[in-house]
């Protein structure tokens, strides 16, 4: 499952890059390539909840297999595009759409087939590891990108990414540890979604990491969708070094989930997501700012340092403060708030159209850092240790 991931993170960082710098050279469009990562978030906004309760009903590894089929097949259908020379930038914009449900489908599954494996004593070292996949992925996905393109063009690299898809599935299919077959919930579905809602809303500790993640995915996460273009318009590089600027916020993010890895017992874990988020937006405002390719991409690298502590705890919180039959449904309204990065990414790239790349990343930064001030002040996650529903020392 750990290899599969590994694989699949690769194979998505890999295609947000190939498309991103494809769609630029099809229009040279700051507003379309910011398009294209709404494509890919839209749904995430919508479809998330109804994921997570598909995610307490149904055989997860089940989900993850049907994922990692449309992968296949809809990555298949741009490269032929690709080899025919016949792609249009709305290809690409479907693919993309596509491409981004599958996440959503797989995302609280997922995760919550982690918990079914290894349980509340070992989550956090499980989802570090987790976070370690993901960043190595973010590392390689981009690297590769850039310098297949710079060597075979798109065709090529969408040959490779066809077959990093395939291993992947290969991988999910002979999979032993399946999770159990899921209970049939005593709720109606659409009253499930009602519940979940409420649910989450009414645990503190939920809706501060919900909050939060809402402005981080508006305001931060949002502004990746212009990194191609910072780094051809404002920088003045290629797709080689573009790809291996992406990919610096992996850096930062692998030595980071690598030490929180390591940590044997972890009280504050709300400290550590706070810091994170923190050192992540102060670091891409000054990747906004910078002149310099080594510099911004020493900036990258310490915003992908925040982003490991961010993303670990992130997930982690609500797995541990969620009841069981919960979590899934908890893990939608995650979704459901990460989904929020299509109206950020359309807001950057109007911005950018009418500015720049680089000022539309600093508004966005700015304001999610003047944003998250009362939020942090005011939050339950920096005064008291985080631990499951049943061990709480205060009522949530």
């Amino acid at each position: 499952m750990w290899a599969a991931g590994g694989l699949d993170n690769t194979g998505r960082w890999m295609d947000v890059v190939v498309m991103g710098l494809l769609v630029l050279e099809l229009t040279d469009s700051a507003f379309q390539v910011a398009l294209l990562f709404v494509f890919r978030w839209v749904p995430m906004l919508a479809f998330a909840l109804i994921s997570g309760m598909v995610a307490d009903r149904a055989n997860r590894w089940a989900i993850m297999m049907v994922s990692r089929m449309v992968a296949v097949t809809t990555t298949g259908a741009v490269l032929v595009l690709v080899l025919a020379d016949a792609v249009e930038p709305w290809h690409v914009f479907i693919a993309s759409f596509f491409l981004g449900g599958l996440f959503v489908l797989e995302f609280p599954s997922r995760r919550s087939l982690i918990y079914d494996l290894v349980g509340s004593d070992r989550i956090v070292s499980a989802m570090s590891l987790e976070t370690i996949n993901s960043t190595l992925g973010r590392f390689m996905g981009p690297f590769l990108a850039g310098l297949l393109i710079e060597l075979t063009d798109f065709s090529g690299t969408y040959i490779v990414l066809m077959v990093v898809y395939i291993v992947a599935f290969v991988l999910i299919l002979v999979m032993k540890g399946r999770g159990p077959v899921r209970a049939p919930s005593p709720y109606a579905f659409w009253s499930t979604v009602s519940r979940g809602f409420k649910y989450s809303l009414n645990n503190s500790v939920i809706r501060s990491v919900l909050l939060i993640t809402l402005i981080m995915n508006a305001m931060a996460f949002s502004v990746e969708s212009l990194f191609p273009v910072v780094a051809k318009n404002h920088l003045g590089v290629g797709p080689g070094l573009t790809g291996i600027l992406i990919s610096a916020q992996a850096i930062g993010s692998l030595a980071a989930a690598s030490v929180i890895a390591s940590l044997a017992v972890i009280r504050y874990h709300g400290r550590i997501f706070a810091l994170g988020l923190v050192l992540q937006l102060i670091s891409l405002l000054f990747f906004a700012l910078s002149p310099w390719y080594p510099v911004s991409f020493l900036m990258l690298m310490l915003a992908g340092l925040g982003a490991a502590g961010y993303s670990t705890m992130q997930s982690t919180i609500i797995l541990i403060s969620s009841e069981p039959e919960m979590r899934g449904t908890a893990l939608g309204m995650l979704g459901q708030c990460i989904g929020v990065a299509a109206v950020g990414g359309l807001a950057v790239g109007v911005v950018a159209n009418y500015f720049s790349a680089q000022a539309a990343v600093a508004m966005s930064v700015s304001l999610g850092l003047l944003l998250l001030i009362p939020v942090l002040s005011f939050s339950p996650l920096l005064r008291r240790p985080i631990s499951p529903p049943g061990e709480s020392a205060e009522p949530t």
